[in-house]
């Protein structure tokens, strides 16, 4: 997988979110330097340092000491100063208002889905990260009862091209599924 200089210096601790993911997010969301962006479940920190290459502020939550202490060493190692780690857990609620975007990337997201809608401004997105399908279907469902609009959920597959003199053709291996993204606005 081919990465992006700034994620190249970054430490790994938990599972990260790659940037094919990441640029599905922006893309859909049209984040931007003037948003706002909640991002729950910090882990290493690579999806909010990335979010905060483009948008105005990020805050990170993580209840997980070590995975905060991780996160805000690869912060530092950025030199991003619009980002911020916040050692509190998400399920406490959200205490940013006017919220351009939420991601979620904890077991049981759709458990935090009410404090997102409440953070979000009108038109803001809540996206799930969610590794298997079972949880994108308890996603969707509280994102129907919580009357959020235009839920979508994608899988974003990429495969490099091998390019020969003898013919083009796709490889044969390629970084496929890492999670499905569940797309909700307020």
């Amino acid at each position: 997988m081919r990465f992006p200089e700034t994620v190249k210096k970054l430490k790994r601790g938990p599972q990260v979110v790659l940037p094919k993911d990441f640029g599905v997010i922006v893309g859909f969301t049209g984040v931007g330097s003037r948003s706002l962006v909640v991002d729950a479940g910090a882990g290493s920190g690579f999806l909010a340092i990335m979010l905060g290459n483009v948008a105005g502020k990020v805050v990170s939550y993580e209840w997980r000491e070590e995975f905060a202490t991780l996160a805000e060493e690869n912060v530092k190692r950025t030199g991003l100063k619009n980002v911020e780690i916040v050692r509190r857990d998400i399920f406490l609620g959200i205490e940013e208002k006017g919220v351009d975007l939420v991601t979620l990337d904890l077991a049981n997201s759709e458990k935090a889905l009410g404090y997102a809608h409440e953070a979000l401004r009108e038109n803001g997105y809540a996206v799930g990260y969610l590794p298997n399908v079972e949880q994108v279907k308890r996603f969707v469902e509280e994102c129907e009862r919580l009357k959020f609009r235009e839920i979508f959920t994608i899988e974003c597959i990429v495969r490099e091209i091998l390019v020969r003199k003898e013919g083009c053709r796709p490889e044969t291996k390629g970084l496929l599924h890492t999670a499905y993204l569940t797309f909700a606005k307020k």
